[in-house]
């Protein structure tokens, strides 16, 4: 692998950590049991036209809601 395609690699997968982070900050403004809380990721799939496949979208946004579910409004359930 040439080195560009490493850095763009590298770049890539910091800004996907910066967003899963900023998602978790701004569960902990909502309460467990808000239903919006969840990802939309049949609408995600319906305008999705990438190489990525569908079941692993839906995979990594169930993998990505699980490790939110922990992130809440202090006090609520």
């Amino acid at each position: 692998m040439n080195s560009a395609l490493r850095h763009q690699l590298r770049h890539l997968d910091g800004a996907i950590l910066a967003l899963l982070d900023e998602r978790a900050r701004l569960l902990v403004q909502t309460s467990a049991s808000d239903p919006l809380r969840a990802s939309p990721v049949g609408d995600l799939l319906r305008r999705h036209t990438g190489p990525f496949p569908a079941d692993g979208v839906t995979e990594v946004f169930a993998a990505i809601d699980r490790h939110c579910a922990e992130f809440q409004i202090e006090g609520t359930p």
